[in-house]
C-alpha cells in the first residue's frame, strides 16, 4: 500500500468515523424528543415537557455540528476519490439528491420547533412540528446509508468499453445490501442514542438528583432502548446471512476463518494468529457459524483460503466485528433486566431495586458510550471487509484514489481540525447547560409560559 492511499484511506475513515456520531445523534434524538412532548401533552405533565425542551436544546448544537462534518465529508469524498464520483456518481446520485431535501425539511422544522414553543394557541401543532423533524432526520441518514450499500452490492448499471452505462438509478438504491443496511443502520441508531440519554440521566442520579423528571428520562430511554436493542439483533442476523451469501471474503475475515469448511463453528474471544492460521484461545461452539450463516449446521462456509490473496479483506476486522457484538450483547442484557423491573415490578420489587441501586445504575452508565463504540466497530467491519474494493467486485480503492500530492497535507490539517471540534462542541454543551440550570416544573402563570424558550438566554 503506497503512502498517498494509507493516508487517503485514514482521512476518510477519521472523517466519517468522527461524522457518524453526530450523525447517529442527530438521526435518533428528535425521536426521542417527539415522545417526550407527546407524553407530557398527554399527560398534561409539566415534567415531561422539560425534558422534551433539554433534549432540544442539546439537539440544536449537536445538529449545527453534525452539518458541518457532513459538508467536509462530502466534500472529501469528491476530493479524495475523484475516479469513483466520475465513474459511480451518476449512478448513485438519487439518494444524495433526495437527502438534500430530507435536509432541508428538518432544517426548517427545527427553526419553527426551537423558536415557537409558546406561540402556538393549541399546543399540539406545536408537537405536530416535529414529526417532519423526526422523519427528515431518519431519512437523511437512511439516504445515505444507501448509497453505502450500492458501494456493497452494486447494481443499476452495465458495463460496457469499460464505461459505466445504462443507469437505472432506483435499480441501483435497490440494491441487495439495502433492506438489511437500513434496517440495522435504523435500529443501532436509536438504540445509540438511547443509552447515551441513559448514560446522562444516570450520571445525574448518581450525583444525587431524583425525582420524576428523571425517572421519567430513565424509563422512556431504556424502553426504546430495549426495543431497538431486539431489532437491532434482528437486524444484525438478517446482515450476517447477506454477507454470507453476498460477500463471503468479508464473512470469513469478520469470523477469521482461514479454511473453508463444512459445518464450521463460531469462535468467541480468542487472539488470531495469522501464521499458524487459527485463533488462540477462543471459545468454540461447533457447527454455529454454519447455521447462523446458512441455516444448516453443515453447510459450507469459505474461509479466506477460497480467495486470492489480492482480495482479502485484512483478518483484524475480527476483533471489531467481536467488539460490536460484545457490545450489543451487554446493552441488550441491562435493557432486558430494566424491561422485566417495569413490567414485574409488583411481582420481582426485588429487581427493580436492584436496578435502580448504585450498582444498576453504574451497570447502566457503563452502556452510555457502548452504543456507540458498537456503531464505530461496525462501521468499520461494513467497510474494512469490503477491502480493496471501493465499489464491490468493480473499482478498486487504489484506483479511485485522487492523483494529488497534497493528500498528507489535507490529512494533517483535518486531523487537528476534528480534535478541536470535538472538544469545542464538549466545551459548548457544558457550558450551555452550566449556565442554565435544570428548572423543576412549576404550575403555570395566567398568560406565562411556565418554562423558557430552549435557547432563550438569561440576563
Amino acid at each position: 500500500m503506497t503512502q498517498n492511499l494509507l493516508d487517503g484511506r485514514i482521512l476518510m475513515g477519521s472523517s466519517l468515523g468522527f461524522h457518524i456520531i453526530f450523525a447517529v445523534i442527530g438521526m435518533g434524538l428528535p425521536l426521542f424528543i417527539s415522545l417526550a412532548e407527546l407524553i407530557g401533552l398527554w399527560r398534561k405533565d409539566s415534567s415531561w415537557l422539560t425534558l422534551a425542551r433539554r433534549w432540544t436544546s442539546a439537539f440544536v448544537i449537536l445538529f449545527a455540528v453534525g452539518a458541518a462534518t457532513g459538508m467536509v465529508v462530502g466534500q472529501e469524498l469528491a476530493l479524495l476519490w475523484p475516479r469513483f464520483m466520475q465513474d459511480y456518481g451518476p449512478v448513485i446520485a438519487l439518494p444524495f439528491f433526495i437527502e438534500v431535501f430530507a435536509f432541508f425539511i428538518e432544517a426548517i422544522f427545527l427553526g419553527i420547533y426551537v423558536y415557537a414553543w409558546d406561540r402556538f394557541t393549541n399546543r399540539w401543532l406545536h408537537w405536530l412540528c416535529s414529526l417532519p423533524i423526526v422523519i427528515g432526520s431518519m431519512a437523511s441518514g437512511l439516504l445515505i446509508t444507501i448509497a453505502n450499500a450500492f458501494m456493497n452490492s452494486p447494481a443499476g448499471f452495465v458495463i460496457q468499453n469499460g464505461k459505466v452505462v445504462d443507469i437505472q438509478p432506483l435499480a441501483a438504491m435497490l440494491n441487495p445490501a439495502t433492506p438489511t443496511e437500513l434496517l440495522h443502520t435504523f435500529m443501532s441508531a436509536y438504540l445509540a442514542v438511547a443509552f447515551m440519554l441513559v448514560g446522562v440521566t444516570v450520571w445525574k442520579m448518581l450525583h444525587g438528583r431524583q425525582g420524576r423528571y428523571y425517572q421519567n428520562a430513565l424509563n422512556l430511554s431504556m424502553v426504546v432502548g430495549l426495543i431497538s436493542a431486539v431489532g437491532t439483533f434482528i437486524s444484525g442476523d438478517l446482515s450476517g446471512k447477506y454477507v454470507a451469501q453476498y460477500q463471503p471474503a468479508k464473512l470469513a475475515a469478520m469470523e477469521a476463518l482461514f479454511h473453508t469448511q463444512a459445518g464450521a463453528p463460531e469462535i468467541v474471544g480468542g487472539i488470531v494468529d495469522e501464521k499458524t492460521q487459527r485463533i488462540i484461545g477462543g471459545i468454540a461452539i461447533p457447527k454455529l457459524l454454519s447455521f447462523l450463516s446458512y441455516g444448516d449446521f453443515n453447510h459450507v462456509v469459505q474461509g479466506l483460503d477460497a480467495f486470492p490473496k489480492d482480495q482479502q479483506p485484512p483478518v483484524f476486522i475480527h476483533y471489531t466485528f467481536e467488539m460490536m457484538i460484545a457490545s450489543g450483547t451487554y446493552l441488550l442484557a441491562i435493557a432486558s433486566l430494566f424491561g422485566l423491573s417495569l413490567l414485574l415490578r409488583k411481582q420481582w420489587p426485588w429487581l427493580r431495586r436492584v436496578m435502580m441501586s448504585k450498582l444498576g445504575m453504574i451497570a447502566m452508565l457503563i452502556g452510555g458510550p457502548l452504543g456507540f463504540l458498537a456503531i464505530e466497530s461496525g462501521w468499520m467491519v461494513t467497510e474494512i471487509g469490503r477491502q480493496p474494493w471501493i465499489v464491490y467486485h468493480y473499482m478498486r480503492v487504489s484506483d479511485a484514489l485522487t492523483t494529488s500530492p497534497y493528500v498528507p497535507v489535507m490529512l494533517w490539517i483535518f486531523l487537528p481540525f476534528y480534535a478541536i471540534t470535538a472538544i469545542a462542541t464538549i466545551y459548548l454543551l457544558w457550558a450551555f447547560f452550566r449556565r442554565r440550570p435544570l428548572r423543576l416544573p412549576v404550575e403555570e402563570a395566567p398568560g406565562q409560559p411556565a418554562f423558557p424558550s430552549p435557547l432563550e438566554t438569561r440576563g
